[in-house]
């Protein structure tokens, strides 16, 4: 809410990625519940490392995570995406327990002012095209449409 104030007042785009990690139930299913904790809080770290400080990383829930990108819009918004699509497909999860999991990411866009102005819309939007992916075939990204 607080960025969505900012980005109004100032005139400035702002973007949230949505993050759903593809496959990730098999983690649990195969390796148990703390294995899957840890390759969360790994996921949180490559997710983060693809960002700027001011950026505002969260676990939305589950295997999903948002991301804030203050002051960018939807082309800054597929770069940060791109990046952490392709650092989650290379990296190598849960090596300090003796494995080597490969996870993929699907991605939703979602960027004011293209995204009717409310923080829980722009949320709503990105969750939507991040559903696209899904839908599609996952591991990719999709940039919600305007006023979605």
């Amino acid at each position: 809410h607080r960025e969505e104030k900012r980005s109004v007042r100032s005139g400035k785009a702002l973007s949230v990625l949505f993050i759903d990690m593809d496959g990730f139930k098999n983690v649990n299913t195969d390796h148990g519940h703390l294995a899957g904790s840890a390759a969360l809080v790994e996921a949180a770290a490559v997710i983060s490392s693809c960002g700027r400080e001011t950026d505002v990383v969260a676990r939305f829930g589950g295997d999903e995570f948002s991301l804030v990108l203050p002051d960018t819009g939807p082309e800054g918004a597929m770069a940060v995406a791109e990046r952490i699509r392709d650092r989650i497909r290379v990296f190598s999860f849960l090596e300090a327990k003796g494995l080597a999991v490969h996870l993929t990411a699907s991605i939703g866009i979602a960027s004011l002012p293209d995204v009717s102005g409310s923080a829980e819309n722009l949320l709503r939007a990105a969750d939507r095209a991040m559903y696209q992916v899904k839908n599609s075939g996952k591991n990719g990204i999709h940039v919600a449409e305007r006023n979605t």
